[in-house]
């Protein structure tokens, strides 16, 4: 038994050497990929350095400084560490590490034969069999901890004066990294195996073509560029598949390069001076990301963060103290973090990974960020002079990525192919600013270019599985900012800048959950938000402008998609998209100086898409919970003064998009299908306002408006319950306060024009046949239009005007159709619109003042137009004592030849008082104009006839005198006084004969005319005119009538009537 153990010894000693010089030989193969970290522990911190032409000036002379050209690294303390465990990872390919001498098995796992002499050992019944032992080839079982951090650093080109003066003319340098290095490994079929954690930041540092004065000294930069590229990337890929714990990764990928280039600062009588100096640098990081937790536990999860972030100081001035500072020069930084390769449905994808069949595998954590903070193009003085960009001008730019769309498999799982992938893209920047106090300072020909993305959205699946496939992120496009503002105090500052900004988050997410529970749902907040101010010009004793020009884009999500069939809890889909632009530009404010600030500005905003959720036949599923918003607040283009001038004055053209359409479908589903939508889609414009105080103001501002929340909502909850139900609230806030004059000891002008045009929701439709509670819709669109437009108020002397036009147009909600039967509570519709309309529009207001308005509205909500409820100027009403001027006149009779004049009477109220009094008109005179409620005016008085001439002879062919009208009254009343007979006349020989005068008076208009008479011979007759009777010549006088005053004629109910119909018509009334 002795002598047999001994000999098995001998024999796998042997054997285990001539296996492990094997395994050396192929260990030494296996490592030739440089691309590949040869050990489990690869971390290092790599520093190339590179220092040119900097000079510092003395009172004894310029010194110029020593260059360095070379690299600082941590392999020298790394590599030892690295390599040993290298060694212990694989054991059979040294002898020096852990696990160095122990023997290996062949690749077959055969164990060795006993010695031939005693064969007949193994023939012993119950006695001792043969056994061995197979080494690994990595004990520490594929996982890798790799990390590399690259910071290069380049100093060129720079120069300070310190009490002595100093000036370098810029050269050209170039600094280039690059270091590639892919992670590859595998857990497959094993445990705690095959897991990779890794970091990869670019981090490049670049301080470049500054010059500084201090004490008297100068430094001035002349020329010249410098250019830096790093490049820190890997892939990683790895897989846990049919494995416990394996497979998993988790990687920072980080861009960050720091640029301070072309700056100028001075400090105690100082001068810098930074002229045509260009920079630029770029940092990548990173690799995709690929692995595999298929038929795991705790396998193939992934948690990867890429941060692409430029950190910019850049093309600034500063001087303090007595000082001189100026700069004109140019840079660019980009970065990149993260990378793809096609995935899912040939989409490049940033991860990929799996977890079906899985238990809480093939999971992904995925925030990504691209931001950028810069501050660029600043001119600051403090009792000095600043400038940038007045020979030439300054600009900045940036190109930032990280990140990617994130994908995963989560079917016949618990717990497996979830994806949490928030993405934010926010770009933080304060430039082209001039401000000063005690000074003098310029901002000018500033230009700023950014393009920055963060992922691009995802793909799971949680088919027959529990907790599983779902997706919950944010989409968050940011675009926070202030740039082309003026400002000073005891001074001047004058800032121009020109902007073009594209920010991306985010995009589309689809998922499924069919036949699954609580699986294939999805969370997303999507939302654009650019807050900025720009364009804007104030001073307080002093004078400051800024003016702006802007392109900006920014967009966050792309909707989302969920779909299942009988599902539990499954398929549903919750989303609150927010387009926000808060935004303030072209302003103009003073206080005992002078303000001017000038904009346009042309903006995107779009969050979030079209959204779709189906439960057809489950439980709890495909339903929508839908809160899109659409709010831009703008305060834009106007000016206020006290004590000065200000104007602000540009163009606004924003488009803003929250949601689409959302659809659902809950056929034979309980508690499925249903929609829960609350859009929020309006404006708050604040824009074109002139306020004074002492002093001159104008706003100018033309400004198109166009905002939209939601859409159509649509579903079905046939043959289900509780299912295809529609809840809404539909709102439309437009809060329009745009284009008033207000002055006091001052003047004020209000100047262009409003457009909004705004929409919340859409038409809503269901069905709920055969349902129980299903079909049913609960629909509350509600528009609220407070507008205050137009309005020129003065007072103390002030002159306030307003020009503008506004056309507001709203849409809340829309047509609302479901179908049912309504039994069981089905197919029922609650569709109830609210609008509430509240104008202050077009008024006059002048206190000791004048005011003026000259503006024109419309608003139109739900197709239906509304009108402002005030219509008559403040003080414009008619007077108490007035009577509206009648609006036609009565022509002249034509006479007849050779009659004699009729006598006088008076006028009707005449002077007369022996006349008899009429006691009342019997038609009530209004005017027509005003009383558009009355069919027709009456078009013939009563005729009366005047009495015969006694003893007048006949005239051949004439029987009798032609009669007049009487007076307006009744011509049966017998109380009427009559008239006194007239004396004969002579006979008239030959007369023809002559007609009746016209009976009929002219209506509304002008009088007809009559014709010419026959002559009379040589009677001159004339006939009267309207308001006289004709008078006869060499006739005694008639008796004359008294006619009535006009009694009880009140001009203050008709005024006060003609008021109550222009608020009716929207049409004023003044006195002639």
């Amino acid at each position: 038994m002795q002598s047999w153990a001994k000999r098995g010894l001998q024999t796998a000693l042997v054997t285990g050497g001539l296996l492990m010089l094997g395994t050396g030989i192929a260990s030494a193969d296996e490592h030739v990929n440089p691309d590949t970290p040869a050990s489990p522990l690869d971390a290092n911190v790599t520093v190339p350095i590179e220092i040119d032409n900097n000079a510092v000036g003395t009172p004894l002379g310029q010194a110029d400084l020593p260059g360095y050209k070379g690299e600082v690294s941590t392999k020298a303390v790394t590599k030892p560490v690295s390599d040993a465990l290298d060694s212990a990872s694989s054991p059979g390919g040294s002898t020096d590490g852990i696990g160095g001498g122990l023997p290996q098995l062949s690749s077959k796992g055969a164990v060795p034969a006993p010695l031939a002499a005693k064969d007949s050992a193994r023939q012993v019944s119950g006695g001792l069999t043969g056994g061995g032992f197979t080494t690994t080839d990595d004990i520490l079982k594929g996982n890798k901890v790799v990390g590399d951090v690259v910071v290069p650093i380049q100093i060129v080109d720079n120069a300070i004066g310190v009490i002595g003066d100093a000036e370098v003319e810029g050269g050209t340098h170039d600094q280039t990294w690059s270091h590639n290095q892919d992670v590859e490994t595998t857990g497959e079929d094993s445990s705690l195996a095959g897991n990779v954690v890794s970091l990869d930041w670019a981090l490049p540092v670049q301080i470049a073509g500054n010059g500084g004065g201090l004490a008297g000294g100068t430094g001035r930069v002349v020329g010249g560029s410098a250019s830096q590229s790093t490049t820190e990337t890997g892939n990683i890929t790895t897989d846990g598949e049919g494995s416990a714990l394996s497979g998993n990764v988790v990687a920072g990928q980080f861009a960050t390069p720091v640029q301070v280039t072309g700056n100028a600062a001075s400090w105690i009588i100082g001068n810098a001076n930074s002229s045509g100096y260009e920079a630029e640098t770029d940092a990548t990081s990173g690799g995709w990301v690929e692995t595999d937790g298929d038929d795991s536990a705790l396998g193939g999860n992934v948690g990867a963060v890429p941060i692409a972030l430029p950190v910019k100081f850049n093309d600034n001035a500063g001087a303090v103290h007595g000082s001189v500072a100026n700069s004109n020069s140019s840079s660019s930084a980009d970065a990149q973090a993260g990378d793809t390769t096609p995935g899912w449905s040939n989409v490049p994808s940033y991860v990929q990974t799996s977890g079906e069949d899985s238990a809480v595998a093939g999971n992904a954590i995925v925030p990504q960020t691209a931001d950028v903070a810069n501050v660029g193009g600043v001119a600051a003085s403090w009792v000095g002079l600043a400038n940038t960009g007045k020979d030439g001008g300054t600009s900045q730019s940036s190109v930032v990525d990280a990140g990617g769309f994130v994908s995963s498999e989560g079917e016949g799982s618990a717990g497996g192919g979830n994806i949490v992938d928030p993405a934010v893209a926010a770009p933080v920047e304060v430039t082209c600013i001039a401000g000063t106090y005690i000074g003098n300072v310029s901002s000018t020909s500033c230009e700023n270019t950014v393009d920055a993305n963060a992922g691009n959205g995802s793909h799971t699946t949680g088919d027959d599985s529990t907790l599983a496939g779902n997706v919950v992120n944010t989409q968050a496009a940011l675009a926070p900012e202030v740039y082309g503002v003026g400002g000073s105090h005891i001074g001047q500052a004058v800032a121009e800048a020109t902007e073009t900004k594209t920010v991306t988050a985010g995009g589309y997410d689809g998922t499924t959950g069919n036949d699954s529970s609580g699986s294939g749902n999805i969370v997303q907040v999507p939302a654009a938000v650019p807050a900025e101010v720009f364009g804007v010009g104030g001073s307080f004793i002093g004078q400051g402008s800024g003016s702006a020009d802007e392109t900006k884009v920014v967009s966050g999500g792309g909707g989302g998609n969920t779909a299942d069939d009988n599902g539990f809890l499954s398929s549903n889909l919750g989303t609150v998209p927010v387009s926000l632009p808060v935004q303030a530009f072209g302003i103009g404010g003073a206080f005992i100086g002078q303000g001017h600030g000038g904009a346009d500005g042309d903006t995107t905003s779009n969050a979030g898409h079209d959204v779709h959720a189906t439960g057809d036949g489950g439980a709890g599923s495909g339903n929508l919970v839908y809160g899109p918003v659409s709010l831009p607040v703008q305060a834009h283009n106007f000016a206020a003064v006290l004590g000065g001038i200000a104007s602000g004055e540009g163009t606004n053209l924003t488009d803003s998009n929250a949601g689409g359409d959302a659809t659902a479908n809950g056929d034979e589903g309980a508690l499925a299908g249903n929609i829960v939508q609350t859009p929020i889609g309006g404006a708050v414009p604040v824009t074109g306002h002139g306020i004074a105080g002492a002093g001159i103001a104008k706003g100018n501002s033309v400004s198109d408006v166009l905002s939209e929340a939601g859409g159509d909502a649509t579903t079905t909850g046939d043959n289900g319950a509780v299912a295809g139900n529609i809840i809404g609230a539909q709102a439309l806030p437009t809060v329009p306060v745009t284009h008033d004059a207000i002055a006091a000891a001052g003047i004020a002008t209000a100047e262009g024009s409003d457009t909004v045009d705004a929409a919340s929701g859409g038409d809503v439709e269901t069905s709920g046949l055969d349902g129980s509670l299903s079909g049913n819709i609960l629909d509350i669109p509600a528009a609220a239009d407070p507008e205050v437009f137009g309005d020129a108020i003065a007072a103390a002397g002030g002159v306030s005007e307003t020009n503008a036009d506004s056309m507001i147009t709203g849409q809340a909600g829309g047509d609302s159709i479901t179908d049912g039967s309504g039994e069981a509570l089905s197919g029922f519709n609650f569709h109830h619109p609210l609008v509430f309309v509240v104008p202050l529009n077009e008024l006059e207001i002048p206190i000791l003042a004048i005011a003026d308005e000259n503006s024109t509205d419309s608003t139109e909500i739900n197709d239906e137009e509304y009108t402002r409820a005030f219509t008559d100027s403040v003080g414009s009403e008619m007077p108490i004592d007035a009577l509206p001027a009648l609006p036609f006149g009565a022509p002249a009779v034509p006479s007849l030849n050779g009659a004699g004049a009729l006598p006088t009477t008076p006028a009707i109220g005449g002077a007369r008082a022996d006349g008899p009094q009429v006691g009342t008109l019997p038609v009530q005179v209004a005017g027509l104009t005003a009383l558009k409620q009355l069919g027709a005016i009456p078009t013939q008085l009563p005729k009366s006839d005047l009495p015969e001439l006694p003893g007048t002879p006949a005239l051949p062919g004439v029987p009798a005198l032609p009669k007049t009208p009487g007076l307006p009254g009744d011509a049966a009343r017998a109380d009427a006084p009559k008239l006194a007979q007239l004396p004969a006349l002579p006979a008239l020989n030959g007369l023809p004969t002559a007609g009746k005068l016209p009976v009929q008076l002219p209506t509304a208009g002008t009088l007809p005319t009559a014709g010419n008479l026959p002559a009379a011979g040589e009677l001159p007759v004339q006939l009267p005119t309207a308001g006289t009777l004709p008078v006869v010549n060499s006739t005694p006088a008639m008796p004359t009538a008294q006619v009535p005053a006009l009694a009880n004629v009140d001009s203050s109910p008709l005024s006060m009537f003609q008021r109550f119909i222009g608020t009716l018509t929207g049409k004023k009334f003044h006195t002639m």
